[in-house]
């Protein structure tokens, strides 16, 4: 899942996926009043889908600074932001074209002079950035990609400013019901032997916290929230990058018993008016001053 070839192949449908988490990245960006910033973080930013919001929200001459895994995510999110500042009202995903990611400057003079940053990096190791530069660090739905997470919350702690704040989204394994009806039709279909998709350490108030603790931050806020996931059309763009993988090199056999499979699951919450739920674990806090 860190193989920056897997997302870049997978960043111009991530999108689809990356809309339905709004309401966790919303609340945290309110809970870490970006608005009071000067200097912003968006530690792997995908293709840049809270930056419009942040861009909106932030004050007077603060700077976004933005980096991915994947450079194709970059590109992405450098191409949206010169749409944007262009055009503000014409710069969703949908609007831009292939050929305006591929050929985008990711240090395009636009882009600087809006005060808004992109690059290819990595959270586990970031020569790009000095100590003690920003106020406020983003991590959503990242951390738990990570191989190894002590060495990203150090470099966490080593950029961000004394009294600065980092915010924190992790999706919650048993709480996923799409991921989890994924992997139940991979199972049923014989595409894979069991239960591949599996809890992270960090998926629990008290480990979450606990690990933050132990990198030196305090003040401490976590919490749970759920919220409804876009699932109900059966689209390739919301099979995850480590089971299209699987489906990629399955018989026609079994990738048609799947999508039987997966078309039943949706009907059935379908059926109990319901809709699928995803559950992410969320926390803010401080680097002591």
């Amino acid at each position: 899942m860190n193989q920056p070839k897997i997302w870049d192949a997978y960043s111009k449908s991530y999108h689809n996926i990356e809309k339905n988490p709004a309401g966790f990245q919303f609340s945290l960006l309110n809970m870490l009043r970006v608005n009071e910033a000067d200097e912003i973080l968006d530690a792997g930013c995908a293709g840049g889908h809270l930056h419009q919001y942040i861009l909106q929200q932030r004050k007077k001459d603060c700077r976004l600074t933005a980096f991915d895994f994947s450079l194709e995510m970059t590109k992405i999110a450098a191409a949206r932001m010169i749409k944007y500042f262009n055009n503000p009202l014409n710069s969703q995903i949908e609007d831009i074209s292939d050929q305006e990611i591929e050929n985008v400057d990711l240090n395009s003079p636009l882009l600087e002079q809006n005060k808004y940053k992109v690059f290819q990096g990595d959270v586990q190791s970031l020569p790009q950035l000095n100590d003690n530069q920003f106020d406020i660090y983003i991590s959503n739905l990242v951390l738990q990609l990570v191989a190894n997470k002590d060495q990203a919350l150090q470099e966490a702690f080593r950029v961000l400013k004394p009294g600065g704040k980092i915010g924190i989204v992790i999706p919650v394994v048993l709480g996923n019901v799409p991921m989890l009806s994924l992997q139940k039709c991979f199972i049923q279909a014989g595409l894979i032997p069991n239960a591949a998709y599996k809890p992270t350490e960090l998926e629990n108030r008290e480990g979450l916290i606990n690990f933050l603790y132990k990198h030196g931050f305090k003040e401490i806020v976590c919490w749970n929230q759920t919220i409804p996931f876009d699932l109900f059309d059966i689209d390739d763009n919301y099979i995850f990058p480590q089971f299209r993988e699987i489906l990629d090199k399955a018989s026609k056999e079994q990738v048609d018993q799947f999508y039987s499979l997966y078309k039943s699951e949706v009907q059935n919450r379908l059926n109990l008016n319901l809709p699928f739920t995803v559950e992410a674990l969320s926390l803010i806090a401080k680097k002591p001053l």
